[in-house]
């Protein structure tokens, strides 16, 4: 299993590992010189978990060139972290997304965009570097202050502020979705993440939810991923983000599902194939 931070995910997979009896070698990709002129084929199947998608990325897509299973595929992971590149692969594929433009200046001409709009970077989790706009004037502020950062952060995906902030994460693994829950924003934020204080709970969704969800994670050709939601009367279910590396500790504390052992079932099964 590679990773970098042991989080209390990545304890529990191991720990459902041993329980099964399944030996598992431990890579912390930041204390790894990977050789790029040996194949790597003694490896065996690779649990990608490392915090840090675009390393992952790398390193799951180059074991992969020297035929390495990794789950989930380092391409798989980087167009998913890319969060332009997702949306665009899931309109491909027919599934409903949340309308998104891109923004690639500060100075870019802003027709057809309602407010209020939701700003945030191509990349990026747990809410972070993602701010509410609420006029034009409100827009080439953030975008003009994006444009003094890295250059990824000069371009910005603006997406409508859809009800009250809540939305719905769906756990999908292989072809099923094993856990769902609600996320609604505290009171004193519009972000749903429980990283930022959201509450969860578990909620069954209808199956049309479930079934976008497991399209868009086969779309994506990810073996797992945490999908996330969002809801209106007008449009139904849409795919608002796709996690290939899912922290899923608070979906299993409110869902009573244990995810961990799922994931490792899954990974367990895929090795013996």
């Amino acid at each position: 299993m590679l990773y970098d931070t042991m989080r209390t995910e990545e304890k529990l997979i191991l720990k459902e590992f041993r329980d099964f009896g399944v030996t598992v070698s431990l890579l912390n990709i930041d204390e790894l010189s990977l050789d790029l002129n040996r194949g790597g084929n003694d490896l065996g199947t690779v649990l990608v978990r490392p915090m840090s998608h675009s390393k992952a990325g790398i390193i799951a897509r180059i074991l992969n060139i020297h035929g390495v299973r990794t789950i989930n595929k380092g391409l798989a992971i980087e167009n998913s972290w890319n969060k332009a590149i997702a949306i665009s692969t899931l309109v491909r594929a027919g599934i409903p997304t949340v309308p998104t433009k891109l923004l690639f200046s500060a100075s870019a001409q802003h027709d057809g965009i309602n407010y209020p709009i939701i700003v945030k970077p191509i990349h990026g989790s747990w809410g972070r570097l993602v701010s509410l706009a609420g006029s034009t004037e409100d827009l080439t502020m953030l975008l003009r202050h994006k444009a003094v950062g890295e250059t990824y952060m000069r371009i910005s995906m603006v997406q409508p502020f859809i009800g009250d902030g809540t939305d719905y994460r769906v756990f999908v693994i292989g072809e099923e979705a094993v856990a769902s829950m609600v996320r609604r924003p505290s009171n004193d934020d519009w972000r749903s993440n429980v990283a930022r204080g959201g509450v969860a709970q578990a909620v069954r969704l209808g199956d049309d939810a479930y079934e976008i969800a497991i399209k868009a994670v086969k779309a994506l050709d990810l073996d797992y991923a945490g999908v996330d939601l969002l809801h209106n009367d007008e449009r139904g279910y849409m795919i608002n983000e796709v996690n290939a590396i899912p922290e899923f500790k608070g979906l299993m504390s409110v869902s009573g599902v244990n995810i961990a052992r799922r994931i490792v079932e899954y990974v367990i099964n895929t090795a013996k194939r």
